[in-house]
């Protein structure tokens, strides 16, 4: 399935609106035809052509009218070409090549009958098969098309759903968080990712794993010096032949992988370029929504959560009398504590040096290690007590977690990508040492549920107790230091102001993006100035916020409005006013820009000033958009610091200090 094309006609599509109804009509069209359907990544367009709808790019009834006429059809173009051929449909390609594609679509009929054509229409690999499916075996064409209509109608609005709801939470997510929508977008990628790649690697390597299992048996046994290495585990007559190979050749690949990137690192630029340019994208990500969530995950690569997690299944596998499975689980563990012992070793050989010019020094990443070897081989060692086509799970179980911890940590900087790595590789090479000694040894069968309830029923509670004990103390550490920078009073305001941050976000979908003012004094003051032409504090919003935006019809005074971050902190201020001749609700919000003005060490703040504009989005999402302040919003905001010094020191940026002693009002 070709992603890439799929990306580029979506382009398209949001830069040319009008057409868009004809192109929608015809890759419904085309992605229900039998054989093109199945090459045609449907899927991904109308997910991408429902995060338009709900970003307010297209109309939804259009579309939905668009898609369901296309997708109708291509139904009767397919249920006429199986009319049409009948069993002659067999001869061609691809049911020609590969013929349990029609053998599936020919049982999953025989099975459901006029229901399969609409369950049909709703799974993928079977949407451009059974319409021709349906014309091949005589279905009656009054009776395909009393199910094909509805089938339809009620199949484009599912897929659009999806897409439509991620991109209306994705716009409000930029709204209101900035950075923190990106980072959902980064880690639900990466998980949708690696749970695809394992799920069709297991089943291409389950397909075709017999096969090629007999040609390296028999490979094997003709070199002289490879039938004596692999011979004992090369034994067609050992039940565990494919998991033993699957994992010998992990095995290579993270040896092959370790050496790679060890021998890179002292000798290439290129690993540290990466390590610095994730570090730079950790640290503009960094928010304090997104902070607690992703130090709560890191909890779980503590000893205090691995050991005893560990410790109960030991005492569990050894009541249950299986002393050869406890005896490999100890052993994993071991070998686990030891290498990340050697590796929290080196860190004082080989330091991290991060000053203000990068990354000068690299190190290896040891706190994950033990998580590996403790969550990878657990899913070795039970899914061997699943049947075949349950085995896949508990692997796919392991990879999320272990994906979650690793780019929680690259996310708060606790490793660099590098050294990560090697912490993974490293875990996963011992991990499959292992494996294959207890795949091969292991005799007596256990209880695959009970091992798990225990196992990650103790993870849970282990990971509730260390989040409870060290979440306030770890978010306080890994805080991101503002960039301190001291300066003398008379040279900011003079000309250095320049040099201070312009934009609160990059983030190119904000239309509110620039700072209207830079503030010198403290909040309460700069609040107390502003008390008199409305400006009022503005409560933080709680978890109701999204209760009172789900709403067809809302005040816009009473929709929430959420803290921003600059640097991974929330505003130290924020003020709310309503402006009587509009309607409109305004918001003022203050953040500490690090500046320190010399003497006497005040803070100097970043502002801005922004228009509230109420959005509704799929009919009953509304939400507060904030747009760049009018010009009599800013007006109003010079006279209401009248009593103060202040300086326009170009379009829409504004200084205030407090007014020296015998200095004259400025102005505009």
């Amino acid at each position: 399935m070709e992603t890439g094309f799929a990306q580029d006609l979506l382009n398209w599509i949001s830069d040319n609106p009008a057409w868009a109804g004809l192109l929608i009509f015809l890759v419904a069209w085309v992605e229900s035809l039998i054989v093109i359907g199945i090459i045609l990544p449907g899927i991904f367009i109308l997910f991408g052509i429902g995060a338009m709808i709900g970003l307010g790019a297209l109309e939804f009834y259009p579309v939905w009218l668009a898609a369901t006429l296309g997708a109708f059809l291509g139904d009767i173009v397919s249920y006429g070409i199986g009319y049409r051929l009948k069993e002659h449909l067999a001869d061609f390609w691809p049911f020609s090549r590969h013929p349990a594609m029609l053998d599936r679509g020919k049982y999953f009929f025989h099975r459901h009958g006029a229901k399969s054509v609409i369950a049909g229409r709703f799974i993928g690999p079977l949407r451009p098969v059974i319409p021709a499916t349906a014309g091949m075996l005589a279905m009656p064409p009054k009776r395909f098309l009393a199910v094909a209509v509805p089938a339809c109608v009620f199949w484009a609005p599912a897929y659009l759903l999806p897409g439509m709801l991620f991109g209306a939470s994705l716009e409000v997510a930029a709204e209101y968080t900035g950075h923190l929508s990106l980072v959902l977008v980064i880690f639900v990628s990466v998980l949708w990712l690696i749970w695809w790649l394992i799920r069709s690697s297991y089943e291409f390597l389950v397909a075709r794993s017999a096969r090629w299992m007999r040609r390296a048996i028999n490979w094997t046994r003709r070199h002289p010096l490879l039938g004596r290495l692999t011979g004992p585990v090369l034994d067609p007559t050992r039940p565990e032949l494919l998991s033993v190979s699957m994992l010998g050749l992990l095995l290579v690949l993270m040896v092959w992988a370790l050496i790679l990137l060890l021998f890179l690192s002292p000798f290439s630029e290129q690993p540290r370029l990466a390590d610095q340019h994730t570090l730079e994208l950790a640290q503009s990500l960094r928010n304090h929504v997104a902070d607690p969530v992703m130090v709560a995950i890191t909890q779980l690569a503590r000893w205090s959560v691995l050991l005893p997690t560990a410790g109960a299944v030991l005492l569990w596998l050894l009541g249950a009398g299986r002393h050869n499975a406890a005896v490999h689980w100890l052993v994993a563990i071991g070998g686990g504590l030891l290498l990340q012992f050697l590796l929290n070793w080196t860190l004082r050989s080989t330091p991290l040096l991060q000053g203000a010019n990068g990354i000068d020094g690299w190190v290896p990443g040891p706190a994950i290690t033990l998580a590996v070897v403790v969550i990878g081989y657990f899913s070795i060692m039970v899914a061997k007590e699943l049947r075949r086509k349950h085995r896949q799970w508990p692997y796919l179980l392991a990879a999320l977690l272990l994906s979650l911890l690793l780019m929680a940590r690259l996310y708060l900087g606790l490793d660099l990508l590098s050294g990560a790595l090697v912490g993974l590789f490293l875990g996963l090479a011992w991990t499959s040492i292992v494996g294959i000694a207890y795949r091969q040894r292991a005799l007596l069968p256990f209880s695959g549920a009970i091992a798990t309830t225990i196992f990650y029923g103790s993870l849970t509670l282990m990971l509730y107790w260390q989040i409870n004990q060290h979440l306030a103390s770890d978010l306080e550490e890994i805080r991101l230091p503002l960039p301190l920078k001291e300066m003398q009073a008379d040279d900011w305001w003079a000309h250095r102001w320049g040099e201070l941050p312009s934009e609160l976000s990059r983030i190119s979908s904000l239309a509110a993006r620039d700072f209207n003012f830079q503030v010198a004094m403290e909040p309460e003051t700069f609040a107390r100035a502003l008390g008199g032409q409305g400006w009022v504090p503005d409560s933080a919003a709680d978890w109701t916020w999204l209760i009172r935006s789900l709403n067809p019809s809302p005040d816009p005074a009473a929709l929430p409005m959420l803290a921003k971050d600059f640097l991974g902190r929330p505003e130290v201020l924020r003020l709310r006013r309503q402006d009587a001749a509009t309607g409109r609700q305004q918001l003022l919000r203050l953040w500490d820009s690090g500046l320190r003005l010399q003497p006497g060490e005040q803070v100097v703040y970043l502002g801005q000033a922004t228009e509230q504009v109420p959005v509704r989005r799929l009919r009953a999402l509304s939400y507060s958009r904030s747009d760049p302040a009018l010009e009599d919003t800013l007006r109003s905001l010079f006279e209401s610091l009248g009593r103060f010094q202040t300086r326009e020191v170009q379009k829409h940026l504004l200084l205030v200090r407090p007014r020296p002693e015998g200095a004259v009002y400025s102005g505009r």
